[in-house]
């Protein structure tokens, strides 16, 4: 069991007087729009307090509220949206992550504080068990397959390279396999949350009702592809994952957008942090083992896991 409410990100930055605050909320996407309206009004009821710059972010069952300003406004701000976020209906919405970006007198305890402020201790329940939908418009079926993120067990950022090698640039490796078959069909891979639990999502698409076929190549073809890879091969990955991950430094407030996002997904905090070590870490046997974790759903549902 994780606790998502006790999870506290800082990260020093000079660059900006004003320190960046940002909290980070999980929820279900159904219920998105309507966390993020309440936490809007929540927000619209700290008066006076509200900061010189905020900003409602997230997607995919987060909601993510990040604002800047002087370390004694945003203690007192911080107060105060604790107070008014605290009528939010747990069923709604986890407590919030929380990361720090900048210079700050006292962080400790700052830190402590925040913490304090959000006692909510919700914690994830079991494995997200992997799940199949089809359905047929028009000719074409689309078959949606649904399991857990294995980031936390295959390792953030193997799983993090495995995503790229998969759908990155011009060389992503899904595109490719899907149209080297010659049926027509589209499958992309996509990251977000289903009841409340980091999750992966495949998509295909394609015409008449041989889903299930595409997705028997690409459990065959992916592995394969990724192991006749030669070390120049992944190492040109690293470099494009680490130019993706870098984007996240233009400034404080997108460094603490993402570094949220990334905390509250379950995607790896450290990714935005220190991406070039992390990324250093992964050897080619961890990234067989992400690729076939990312599988894990796909081989499931058609009974081969």
């Amino acid at each position: 069991m994780r606790s998502l409410a006790k999870r506290v990100l800082t990260i020093s930055d000079d660059r900006s007087s004003f320190p960046v605050l940002s909290l980070a909320w999980r929820t279900d996407p159904q219920h998105e729009q309507e966390t993020r309206r309440l936490l809007t009004q929540s927000f619209g009821h700290t008066d006076r307090l509200v900061p010189v710059w905020h900003q409602f972010s997230g997607d995919n069952g987060s909601v993510i509220l990040t604002v800047a300003a002087e370390q004694p406004q945003l203690e007192r701000w911080l107060r105060s949206m604790a107070h008014e976020s605290s009528r939010l209906d747990s069923t709604l919405a986890s407590g919030p992550t929380i990361a720090l970006v900048g210079t700050f007198a006292d962080a400790k305890n700052f830190l402590a504080t925040a913490t304090d402020l959000f006692p909510r201790n919700d914690s994830e329940t079991a494995v997200l068990p992997s799940r199949m939908q089809q359905n047929m418009v028009q000719g074409y079926q689309q078959t949606l397959i649904t399991g857990q993120d294995p980031s936390l067990k295959a390792g953030e950022a193997a799983c993090f390279l495995a995503l790229c090698l998969l759908s990155g640039g011009s060389s992503a490796m899904l595109p490719r396999t899907v149209s080297s078959l010659g049926n027509g069909a589209t499958v992309q891979i996509s990251r977000g949350l289903v009841q409340r639990r980091a999750a992966i999502t495949w998509q295909g698409i394609c015409r008449g009702s041989g889903g299930l076929q595409v997705f028997e190549m690409l459990a065959q073809a992916l592995p394969a592809q990724l192991k006749a890879m030669n070390d120049a091969e992944v190492q040109q990955l690293k470099h494009f994952a680490l130019a993706n991950l870098s984007r996240a430094w233009r400034s404080p407030i997108e460094l603490a957008q993402t570094a949220n996002q990334y905390q509250i997904m379950d995607w790896g905090q450290s990714l935005i942090s220190s991406p070039q070590s992390e990324l250093d870490r992964v050897t080619r046997e961890d990234l067989d083992h992400a690729m076939d974790q990312l599988l894990r759903p796909v081989l499931e549902v058609l009974g081969r896991s």
